[in-house]
């Protein structure tokens, strides 16, 4: 796995960013839009275009700007190192919201793609701490793109994430102990707004975990996700969200699991159609082996679970299946200061450890 160390002000370290990955932003920018036009096609039936991607990232730029000015800063340091535009960085890096806003105005279809995520409470892990994780699904042909990235900013705390070349924070833990991951929904209620790598950036500049709950709830945000937070006091909490609503849930027992469809009777019933047989399948497996591990889950644990290929297309673990594969999984420790990494599906790959003060 590619891993990447930057530091200096916002702007130097976008800078420093967009001239390392000059070449593999380019590519990714080019693969994104094409991804997000097929399938508009294959999966909503609507005939979208590149212009049409940028124009609504043009109309989310002032919303983004004035949301977060510092990761604001970084966007426009990536666009100077790489070449391209601020507007097609900023479209790069919010592909999944602008894209179901485009493709599915209706909502659409939940086919696509997914991840899936577990959060354990101190009385459902081995040691009695908190610990989560999850994979992250995407086109397969976005794979060569994952990237580990440290960022060292001269104002705010150290950040560990894992993204794609030219992104913002996707999946990531920050040296005060507070880590975050997400999981896609969509719901007819996709705007222009703040992208969730923004949001998932600006919590990990956070120090305090209500702080960072809070910027996930008040956020005005282009798109629905379910966000997962965790601290090294063994907080932990889950946000559900459409564009225009935020429902919280602290979690004090036993596991929190979350595919892509939504859990919350409020966000369903905005969704555009009804839960996927994969995010279906991959909610119930989680959770009948996280049941069975009840007070013995620890990082070994998380890792066979990301590994499970039971259902096949339907699976956890999911190896290239119609042009979808786990591009990585997350495990995070944030008690001992740990985010376990693996590039790829867990079944053929290793997995790597960053750590705090690393």
């Amino acid at each position: 796995m590619r891993t990447f160390t930057f530091s200096g002000s916002h702007r130097a370290i976008g800078q420093a960013f967009g001239e390392s990955c000059r070449s593999e932003i380019a590519s990714l920018y080019k693969r994104r839009v094409t991804n997000a036009l097929e399938q508009a096609l294959r999966f909503g039936g609507q005939s979208a275009s590149e212009e049409a991607l940028l124009d609504l990232a043009r109309r989310s730029a002032p919303a983004t700007k004035a949301f977060d000015p510092a990761s604001w800063e970084e966007l426009e340091g990536i666009a100077a190192g790489s070449g391209l535009d601020v507007i097609q960085i900023l479209a790069m890096n919010g592909l999944t919201d602008f894209r179901d806003s485009l493709a599915w105005p209706d909502g659409g279809s939940n086919q696509a793609d997914g991840c899936t995520s577990i959060m354990a409470a101190p009385d459902a892990t081995r040691d009695g701490g908190v610990i989560a994780g999850q994979t992250w699904d995407l086109a397969t042909d976005n794979l060569p793109h994952v990237i580990c990235v440290h960022r060292q900013p001269t104002n705010g705390p150290k950040t560990w994430s894992l993204t794609t070349d030219g992104c913002l924070s996707l999946i990531g833990m920050n040296e005060a102990g507070i880590g975050i991951g997400t999981t896609n929904l969509r719901t007819r209620d996709a705007r222009a707004g703040v992208n969730y790598l923004s949001i998932i950036h600006r919590v990990l500049a956070c120090t305090d975990f209500e702080d960072a709950a809070s910027v996930i709830i008040d956020a005005p945000r282009a798109g629905a996700h379910y966000y997962w937070l965790v601290d090294g006091h063994g907080r932990a909490t889950n946000i559900e969200c459409n564009a225009r609503t935020a429902y919280r849930q602290d979690l004090t027992t036993g596991c929190a699991i979350h595919a892509n469809h939504a859990l919350h009777p409020a966000v369903a019933a905005v969704e555009g159609a009804p839960s996927s047989a994969s995010s279906l399948a991959r909610q119930a497996r989680l959770e009948t082996l996280a049941s069975e591990a009840h007070g013995r889950i620890d990082v070994a644990t998380l890792e066979s679970f990301f590994a499970d290929a039971h259902n096949d297309s339907n699976a956890i673990c999911r190896d290239d299946f119609g042009g979808i594969n786990t591009n990585g999984s997350v495990i995070l420790d944030p008690r001992e200061g740990i985010m376990r990494v693996c590039h790829g599906v867990p079944t053929k790959n290793p997995w790597f450890d960053f750590r705090q003060g690393s």
